[in-house]
Order: C-alpha cells, then structure tokens, then sequence
C-alpha cells in the first residue's frame, strides 16, 4: 500500500515536470525524500522508484531544455562552456561503458552523471526570481518533513528498522529508512539550509514563525549529528562558521559556540564520547598509534586497489575511459578517472575549480545569504568528493547544483541589469545622438529588482 502511494506521487510528480516544469521541479524536491525510503522495493524491470524517476528527471528537464524560451534556455546560463564540456564528454564515456560491459551498467552511469548538469540547469532556469525562490524554499522545507520526521521519531522511541551495515565503530546510526547515513544527512542539511535561506530572506515574519523555522533547523541539526557521520560533523562546524562569521553575525557564531559547549557538556558521557569514538582511528593516525590506511573506514584499501587496476589499463583507457563503472570507488576523483580517464578527470576539477572561482568572486563583490548558501553547499560538495561518490548521487546533484547555479544566475541577473541601465540612449528630436547614461550601483540595481538578496 504504501509503496503504491509513492508511486502515484512519483507519477504525479513527472507529469508535472513534462507539463509544467516549476510545479515539476517543486514537488521532485517535496515526494523524493519519500521515494528514496522505497529503495529496497523493486517496481519494474528490477529497478526500484528511485533509480526510475533518477533516470525519467533528466528527459523531462532536457526536454523543456530544448525548447524553452530565451530566458530560460541554456544561453543563460552561468557556467554553460564547462557544464556542457562536462556533460557530454562522461556521457561519452557512459557509452564506452555501455560497449565494454552492457546496457544497463552504460545507461546507470549516463543518467547519474546526467543529473548534474539537469540539477544546475533547472534551478537556475526556472526559480530566478523572488517569488519562486520562496516557492523552491518552501519546498525544500516540506521535502524535510519526512525524512527528519522519521529521524525524530527514531530518536525519541529508540525504533530500529534496519541494523544491518548501520553501525560504526559499535555505534548504531539514525538513518531513518533509508539505505546509509549519507541519505539522511543529505537531507538533514538540505533542509537546515532551506530553513536559514527562508528566515534570512523573510526578515518580516513574526517571532513565532522564526521561532518555529528555528526550532525544525535544531530537530534537523539533532537527526544528522545522530547518523554519526564524519564528513556530517565536520561539515557542521564549517557551516555554522561560514554562516554566522561571513555575514558577520557574531551574536549567532557565539552562540552556536556557547550552545556547543554546553551540549557537550551536558552529553559528555554519552554523545561526545560516542563521536569521539567514531574518530579513534584518526585521532590514533594523529597520534602516531595507527597507520594512515586505516582511517577513513579504511577507504585507503579500496582506492589503492582501484588504482593498481587502473594502472595496468591501455594508454587510451587511462587517457580517456576505462569503459568499466567506477560507482564504488569511494572518491569522486577516483570514480571520474576510471569513468572519463585522464581528460574526464581534468575537465572535472576545471568544472569544480571554475564553480569555486565565481562563488568566491561574487562573496568578494557582496555578500548576500545565497553566495553564502552556494559557499556552503559547495564545502559539503568538497568534502563527499574525497570519500564518497556525490556525482552518483541523483538528489543530492539536484540540491548542491541547483543552489550554486541560483545564485550565480541571480548575480549574473544583477549584472545584466546592470549593463542596460548603461547603455547609451539616443536623443528623442532631430539627428542629434547625446549618450545618455543612467548611473544606478549594480547594488542598487539589486535591491531594487531582488530586495531579498540586496542583505
């Protein structure tokens, strides 16, 4: 019954987004949170709802993405040299794969390296504007309910649905219903981030509102920290810093500090020891006690293993693919090397340092909360790259990409405005041509046309 229901939702969803893509795209945000928690339950042709609507998402978006309108088409936008480089350069390593190996394993690498460029481009195109940001905000935030509910839930009853891989180092995990930790800490942070976009560009809500919106981000907060994840730890600090510090909010940085300390304190004998505990064999690198391969859950192993395979390849395999699936690596380097070869990997960290560049150009020029919305997510990128695969990753390409490319289209949107308040206009009478110039700051320009992002 229930996994019947997520199917409807799942086929409501992708109509929409072939019919009419911003509803589309709102409701993927909302029912995908749903969907990942079917992943055991094979529907058709022994694939299950979430690799389905994983691989149906980038023909409906291409779909509108061929036939849109100026202002939404690809001329617009930001990064679309790279991207599209990117793009079509893995895809042509997914069809070595499809050749060497068969179909399937082609067609799985194809899509999931699809979405990303789906992710940054169907964002950015159809949610540019204040009213839909709101729109994609609101979304976000609907689409954490469940996943965070269930974590909650989890927490507050002690339930258990799955033991099975869920523990580390002797800990169990909250994962809710979903396969590991990194789905629920994906979400736990789309969420947390949502939530602070909403309060930061809705300064006039009331108390009990932001009280409220404040309250789900500290539920969220709780839910991640307690799927134990390394990365998720490490990113919380680098978030809470890069948050309250670059908008210089140095109430809100000392108080995430002071309500660290005393949470500490306050769990020293359970939480603290516990996440401590996650990190013995670090700590044990760091203190000379343990060798460096037997640190992060002994990923070292599977990377140098990957790496003698890689070794022993043709020169046209290690320069332009290997034509096998590299989705287990456990590094999105390794992956792209093994997947795209010498060149994939090249165009890959150009892709990766070209978005860092203009996130950092534009928090130079003004720093407003979405630049440091797309700093963050873009951190939480960095991080997974070294040992996870975040390019394999459907939902998590469509949240990190779409927030990087919003917030680079709306600069680029301030600039365009900008260079047409400075064009010349000539005099209305006779012949005589004077250049008229109007001189509005590209900052004015910005808290005229988006007074929510002018902060």
């Amino acid at each position: 019954m229930v996994v019947d229901l997520t199917i409807v939702l799942a086929v409501v969803t992708l109509l929409a987004l072939f019919v009419y893509p911003v509803a589309g795209v709102a409701l993927l945000f909302i029912c995908k949170p749903i969907v990942d928690a079917n992943w055991n339950h094979l529907v058709f042709l022994d694939l299950p709802l979430t690799q389905i609507m994983s691989g149906l998402v980038p023909l409906a978006v291409i779909f509108h993405m061929l036939l849109s309108k100026p202002d939404e088409g690809l001329g617009r936008m930001p990064l679309k040299g790279i991207w599209l480089a990117y793009t079509v350069y893995l895809s042509f390593a997914a069809w070595l794969i499809l050749f060497n190996q068969d179909l399937r394993s082609g067609s799985n690498v194809l899509f999931r390296h699809l979405n990303g460029l789906v992710g940054f481009y169907m964002v950015q195109a159809w949610f540019h504007n204040e009213k839909r940001i709101k729109l994609l905000l609101v979304a976000l935030i609907l689409g954490g309910l469940f996943p965070i509910g269930v974590g909650a839930y989890q927490l507050a009853t002690g339930t258990v649905w799955r033991l099975e891989g869920q523990t580390i180092e002797g800990i169990v995990r909250t994962v809710g219903l979903y396969h590991d930790a990194i789905t629920i800490r994906h979400y736990s942070f789309q969420t947390i981030l949502a939530l602070l976009l909403f309060v930061a560009l809705s300064p006039y809500q009331s108390l009990l509102v932001k009280a409220g919106l404040l309250f789900y981000v500290a539920v969220a907060t709780v839910v991640m920290a307690k799927a134990y994840s390394k990365a998720g730890l490490l990113l919380l600090v680098l978030w809470g810093s890069c948050w309250s510090l670059l908008q210089k909010k140095l109430i809100t940085f000392a108080v995430l500090i002071a309500g660290g300390l005393c949470l500490s304190l306050y769990l020293a004998s359970d939480y603290l020891a516990q996440a401590l505990t996650i990190y013995q064999k670090e700590i044990g690198y760091l203190s000379g006690k343990t060798e460096a391969v037997r640190t992060l859950n002994g990923r070292w192993y599977i990377w140098q293993d990957m790496y003698a395979e890689w070794s022993k390849l043709d020169g046209f395999a290690k320069t332009f693919g290997s034509g096998k699936v590299g989705l287990g690596a456990h590094n999105d380097y390794v992956q792209i090397l093994f997947h795209g070869g010498i060149v994939g990997l090249f165009i890959y960290v150009t892709l990766l340092a070209s978005v860092g560049r203009q996130i950092l150009l534009n928090l130079w020029r003004r720093i407003d909360p979405l630049s440091v919305g797309a700093l963050m997510v873009l951190l939480s990128w960095m991080v997974d790259t070294i040992g996870l695969v975040p390019s394999a990753y459907s939902g998590y390409q469509w949240f990190v990409w779409g927030i990087i490319g919003l917030s680079l289209r709306m600069r680029a949107e301030e600039q365009h405005d900008a260079a047409r308040q400075l064009e010349p206009l000539p005099a209305p009478d006779d012949h005589r041509v004077h250049a008229v110039t109007r001189t509005h700051p590209p900052q004015a320009l910005a808290s005229r046309r988006f007074p929510l992002l002018s902060g």
